[in-house]
């Protein structure tokens, strides 16, 4: 056989090599496929959507999004299926399925959140149910929340009923609405603009002023990418804190945010 053959072969495989390297890593990452405002929205037009185009654009990746029921994005995650959930509050038993950004001593590294956001009590005007910082009072029944969502584990702990009722926010405050409960607790700006969408519900429905929970929101890597290529995934969560702090970002949040309803 000619020399030739294996060195064309194998200079062959050199350049394909050198082009697929010169090319932006593709990642894909999942979310809720339902609109978080103004975090994630279906439209791709969310401030985490934002967030991600600058982030991409900074490191010379190209990052697919795609939306689904988040037990699915977060079942895939722990599958491999994708690179990426966001956003997601911490809960212990989600490090199982993928990696939250943590610093050298192992604690949660909240500087590379990509945001932060409140949970607030919602109920119906003239229910009792209330909720002053430290206690719930006045609730006879159960209060709802959206399926799957973070702020469960911290109504159960207070000795609360819960019913996961809907993965569709609308969906719950019209059940709140119709007096199917008397109360539910929803992600605060989320809640809001619904309810000055849909001023119909908003005369039925009232926020309590003292929120239940400040949670900070992350992206979430595969452990798939974390073994094959760690400097990468630590390089987005720092391209992630550096995008969020950074003057454009921070006007075009403050600009989005002046926007938003506040509720009543």
């Amino acid at each position: 056989m000619s020399p030739i053959k294996p060195i064309t072969s194998i200079l062959a495989c050199f350049l394909a090599l050198q082009a697929q390297a010169a090319e932006p890593a593709k990642l894909v990452f999942c979310y809720e496929d339902q609109d978080s405002w103004p975090w994630v929205m279906l439209d791709d037009k969310g401030l985490n959507q934002a967030l991600f185009d600058r982030v991409q654009s900074a490191l010379k990746l190209t990052i697919e999004r795609q939306p689904m029921p988040w037990k699915r994005c977060l079942d895939g995650l722990a599958r491999g299926q994708y690179d990426g959930a966001f956003a997601s509050s911490f809960k212990a038993e989600r490090q199982v399925m993928g990696h939250y950004p943590y610093r050298a001593d192992g604690s949660l590294d909240t500087d590379k959140r990509l945001h932060s956001a409140s949970y607030s009590l919602y109920r119906l005007r003239g229910s009792q149910a209330d909720w002053d910082g430290n206690t719930f009072t006045g609730i006879q029944g159960r209060v709802a929340s959206l399926s799957g969502f973070s702020i469960i584990d911290f109504l159960k702990a207070h000795g609360l009923d819960v019913e996961e009722t809907s993965r569709d926010p609308l969906a719950l405050l019209r059940m709140l609405h119709g007096h199917r409960f008397e109360a539910a607790a929803m992600q605060t700006l989320r809640a809001d603009q619904l309810l000055a969408s849909h001023p119909d519900l908003g005369e039925g429905i009232e926020k309590r002023p003292v929120p239940l929970e400040q949670k900070d929101y992350y992206l979430m890597l595969s452990n798939r990418l974390m073994d094959m290529n760690p400097s990468l995934a630590h390089a987005i969560w720092d391209e992630v804190a550096r995008q969020r702090e950074s003057a454009d970002y921070q006007a075009q949040l403050k600009q989005v945010l002046a926007a938003t309803p506040h509720g009543n």
